[in-house]
């Protein structure tokens, strides 16, 4: 039988995250990498034959059509472990922006020859390396596996479409623009889902007879600006109510950080986490129907819900 959520939440204090979380490891070899390298090899090769025809004073209607060349493979996914690719955030943009304005684009590209050095060679270590270091943003799909597989333990299982969600006592599904955005969540659960960012989904729905439960998961490692920002929409999703008293919020947050915002002895200096955990305290003291869990509190949460 499910408990008040001060018994998930007092469990979230004693049971802090570990360090490390084989959940959130992406340590195999990339399976796009010999893609990543072609690109990056024809990015490089179409440079150099730039940077040639410029010191050889070549036209510039015969430079420009490398440029257009250059272009292409530049706006590929593959490009953003391209050398060239990095470098447009040292010149305080992004690849996005740069994929759609030609002119900058060039002119970035004449920046990039004129203060960096260029050569064909494209190891593969470099490059894992390069999308090694872009790895945590892959990590709000991993935290939504991570819990899918602890339900899944708990037969949970995960459902794609609204007659299997119906269907089944027990299952989970994740939001998505397709099959579970808001407005059908909204429609099939008769709930009201209201909050300050209507349009911004939420992670998991999670069924249990009648019961339903709305989930928001955040993984973080570190403070912050950013990190602050996405503990204020976990608070929020504490704030939200509904009438019906059979649908319940979820807030879930792991990683080490979670351990930091939940320390009984946070330091005095540490005012913005002091106030986020009274915050916290507040809200769920103000709705019962809502939860703040970590892994430990998340695992005693389901397996009462079973």
């Amino acid at each position: 039988m499910l408990k008040d959520n001060q018994h998930y939440f007092k469990i979230s204090k004693d049971k802090p995250e570990p360090h490390l979380d084989k959940s959130y490891f992406i340590i195999e070899k990339d399976p796009k990498l010999k893609g990543y390298v072609k690109n990056i090899k024809e990015i490089k090769e179409t440079l150099i034959t730039i940077k040639k025809l410029k010191e050889g004073k070549e036209l510039e209607s015969i430079i420009e059509k490398y440029f257009v060349k250059l272009f292409k493979p530049f706006n590929s996914n593959f490009a953003n472990c391209s050398e060239l690719g990095c470098f447009v955030n040292a010149c305080d943009t992004t690849r996005d922006l740069i994929q759609k304005d030609y002119g900058s684009f060039k002119r970035v590209t004449n920046l990039f020859l004129e203060k960096r050095e260029t050569n064909d060679k494209v190891p593969e270590n470099w490059v894992q390396a390069i999308i090694d270091s872009n790895s945590s943003r892959k990590k709000g799909e991993l935290g939504e596996r991570k819990l899918i597989k602890l339900l899944s333990r708990e037969r949970f299982g995960e459902v794609k479409n609204w007659d299997d969600f119906h269907k089944n006592k027990k299952c989970v599904a994740r939001f998505s623009k397709d099959i579970f955005p808001n407005s059908s969540v909204r429609e099939n659960l008769e709930i009201d889902m209201k909050d300050k960012k209507q349009e911004k989904m939420l992670d998991l729905i999670i069924k249990n007879k009648e019961n339903i439960f709305l989930l928001e998961a955040k993984h973080l490692n570190v403070g912050g600006g950013e990190q602050n920002k996405q503990v204020s929409e976990l608070i929020d999703i504490l704030k939200l109510k509904e009438n019906n008293k059979s649908v319940y919020y979820v807030a879930f947050l792991d990683g080490t950080y979670s351990n930091l915002l939940l320390d009984k002895n946070i330091s005095k200096k540490a005012k913005k986490r002091i106030k986020q955990k009274k915050d916290i305290e507040k809200f769920l003291r103000k709705d019962k129907n809502n939860f703040w869990l970590n892994t430990a509190g998340f695992l005693e949460f389901i397996k009462d819900l079973s």
